[in-house]
């Protein structure tokens, strides 16, 4: 009975916490959730704390396993060894798939067996052997994974697990009087519920923000999208997108190559606008508007009779199975299609052009391409206007958008007279009043009966291109200025250069939105509201000095998706860095935020290293001690390797001959590693004792740090 006692709370407590997670991975998987699945952990845990044979253990807990196993995976089958076979035939078949790759997901004949193996042996480390530290890291690091990937809040989740956790330390710690228990008990919970309503607060916005730029970076590297595709979770990734009726949530940055660009300059590669907003996303109006057709030979130009051209350069743009659109340059282009295609389909009204052939295969056209020529100051005094052929109506508002948007843009525009001054005004509020923040991985999906725009605007006030671009849109439209969505692709990443002639690698990472404004005499002049993002197709005000050239390449690797979350699943390509020499002088912000990110995990490794150099002799012992009965039995030959470094043993000299010399050297063991000495000797032949071996093992590890430490110095 005191052994039972004795195990209760730790019995207890794992039992919740591996309840949390198991419970949690079912949901994930689509499992149904019920009684079973934690009336099955609950009899797991208490056959480890409850049985003292250890044969016993291992029985039942086998037995238990394969009829959790039965119970998610029947296969039409009675429980026998008929099923067991079948079962063990399609896990193994499915975990050779995954291994070699082709398999898209883990699958959940593959992850259930394997995360159920894995909590039975959590539970012996915490119940049996009362080993806490890595059982708990493991299920709380599990379960922040969970939340990276689903739009789910395991809040509550994490604070039982890390109050299960700190109970279970407490109840190992026996010399605690019952009054300081029951006052750790009642932090425990307090800090179980603030964990809880963290969310809820200001701390979490900042929590939030201040390790934004990290977890950004990690998704440009792809970690998030790697750990991502082997889930069967449906977490957005970057890319262009046909339907953009909800946008929201988080993306992951796919860097999957679309379509390569040989010219001079840089430019936005627009795709299409839309101009119908549903209070939830975007959407075309007009889904009769009328098409034109044309051969391999097609030209594009902007009816706007007071804007001048550049004189035009040649540019070659190839595209990899990236669908049937068009990604073209702001200006006038004459494209002539040299592969893959036999024509081109146009929509007027957005501006769209598609390649006639449905096919995905590889395409290239040379574009004959001119760029727009003017200043801001030359629309000064252009009024608002509507256009004149237009079909749609650009100042459309959804009836439930909140009169508080509407306030806001009067209040953001409030002084500027002109057409121009009221754009601008709301473009720089959206960009560098430091109101909002850009991130992709931190975006939320706003609630069935909130809006996109206000949710964006007054609550969240974190999001990326398509959060911003339409919160312009509408907040012009609430002004009375005709405005449309826009979206296409940033830049791209310039990755050869020859001559004057440079080759942009646009991805599904690039693709991006903005905003589109009408200036009569001008057309559908660019816009952008979005922090980092630098427009080339929206040229400075005469007084201001341009930028570099070079400047919007990283800009460019930041940019987001229309909310795509079905785009394609080739194989990426690792980025090329530019052969441009990168100095903390020219950088942007973010190239920065890379180096110092680089160097702080340089200094973390040569810590790390540091660190375990330092104490490796101790993580053998401690994983020893955790994982055996009889630790000694392994520790001895750690410590016996340690002593060997000091004083070479003779060939086929006896264990406790050497020890008398080693301590003849080394005087401070007085008589300590001896004695260690001659209890592993005993023990082979079951005459030592656990406790007399736990304290001698103790003392050598003290001594021989010790002589590290004094011949480090």
């Amino acid at each position: 009975m005191a052994y039972v006692k004795q195990k209760l709370p730790f019995v207890l407590l794992a039992t919740i916490s591996i309840n949390v997670v198991f419970l949690q991975f079912l949901t994930v998987y689509l499992f149904p959730v019920s009684w079973v699945p934690a009336a099955l952990i609950a009899s797991i845990c208490g056959i480890i704390g409850f049985f003292k044979n250890n044969g016993l253990k291992t029985l039942f807990c086998i037995c238990l396993y394969f009829l959790g196993l039965y119970q998610f995976f029947p296969l039409n089958q009675q429980l026998s060894f008929n099923w067991l076979n079948s079962f063990l035939q399609q896990f193994v078949f499915q975990f050779q798939q995954m291994r070699t790759g082709s398999a898209a997901v883990v699958s959940e004949m593959v992850a259930l067996p394997l995360l159920l193996a894995l909590l039975i042996l959590l539970a012996v480390l915490m119940i049996q052997f009362e080993r806490f530290l890595l059982s708990y890291v493991l299920m709380i690091s599990y379960l922040l994974m969970l939340t990276v990937f689903n739009p789910i809040n395991l809040s509550l989740q994490l604070a039982i697990v890390f109050g299960c956790a700190l109970l279970s330390r407490l109840f190992a710690i026996k010399k605690l009087p019952k009054e300081l228990l029951v006052l750790f008990t009642g932090l425990t919970v307090l800090t179980s519920m603030a964990a809880y309503y963290l969310p809820q607060t200001v701390v979490r916005t900042h929590l939030t923000a201040w390790t934004s730029p990290l977890r950004d970076y990690l998704n440009q590297k792809g970690v998030y999208r790697t750990i991502q595709e082997m889930t069967i979770t449906s977490v957005s990734r970057t890319g262009f997108s046909e339907n953009d009726q909800n946008l929201g949530g988080p993306l992951l940055d796919d860097e999957t190559i679309l379509f390569e660009a040989t010219q001079q300059d840089r430019t936005y590669w627009r795709v299409e606008s839309k101009d119908y907003y549903t209070g939830k996303g975007w959407d075309a109006s007009d889904s009769g508007q009328s098409t034109l057709r044309s051969r391999r030979n097609f030209t594009v130009s902007a009816d706007a009779p007071q804007l001048d051209y550049t004189l035009p350069e040649a540019a070659r743009i190839h595209f990899f199975n990236h669908g049937n659109y068009v990604p073209l340059p702001y200006g006038a282009s004459q494209l002539t299609i040299t592969e893959g295609s036999a024509g081109f389909v146009q929509r007027p009204e957005n501006g769209r052009i598609n390649f006639a052939d449905s096919g995905y295969g590889e395409k290239e056209i040379q574009n004959q391409w001119a760029q727009p020529n003017y200043q801001l100051e030359d629309l000064q005094s252009i009024p608002v206007s509507q256009p004149a052929m237009a079909t749609v109506d650009y100042l459309q508002l959804p009836n439930g958008l909140p009169d508080r948007v509407a306030a806001l843009a009067a209040e953001v525009s409030q002084g500027e007279t002109t057409l121009l001054g009221q754009v601008t005004a709301v473009e720089d509020y959206l960009k560098n009043s430091g109101t909002f923040r850009y991130s992709k991985v931190d975006a939320v999906v706003p609630d069935e009966e909130e809006d996109y725009v206000d949710h964006f605007l007054f609550e969240s006030q974190v999001g990326y291109c398509d959060n911003f671009s339409s919160s312009m849109v509408i907040m012009l439209r609430t002004l009375g200025i005709p405005a449309r969505w826009t979206k296409g692709f940033a830049p791209g990443d310039a990755r050869q250069t020859s001559g004057d002639t440079t080759v942009y690698t646009i991805r599904n990472s690039h693709a991006h939105s903005w905003v589109e404004v009408y200036f009569d005499g001008y057309g559908w002049l660019p816009f952008e509201p979005t922090p980092s993002f630098a427009n080339p197709d929206q040229p400075a005000s005469a007084e201001e000095t341009p930028e570099p050239s070079s400047e919007s390449t990283v800009a460019s690797s930041e940019s987001s998706s229309s909310s795509s979350s079905s785009s394609t699943d080739d194989p990426t390509s690792s980025e090329e860095s530019d052969e441009e020499i990168s100095t903390l002088a020219n950088n942007t912000w973010r190239q920065n935020l890379r180096l110092v990110l680089q160097l702080i995990a340089a200094i973390v490794f040569v810590i790390a290293g540091f660190w375990i150099n330092k104490y490796w002799l101790r993580l053998q012992i401690r994983f020893w001690q955790a994982a055996t009965k009889q630790p000694l039995l392994r520790s001895y030959s750690a410590f016996l390797k340690q002593a060997e470094k000091r004083l070479p043993r003779k060939q086929s000299e006896p264990l406790s001959e050497y020890a008398q010399r080693f301590e003849a050297q080394h005087l401070q063991f007085d008589g300590k590693y001896l004695a260690l000495t001659m209890c592993y000797e005993e023990l082979i032949y079951g005459k030592a004792t656990n406790e007399m071996n736990n304290q001698l093992i103790e003392d050598n590890l003290a001594l021989f740090e010790n002589i590290k430490a004094t011949r480090q110095r």
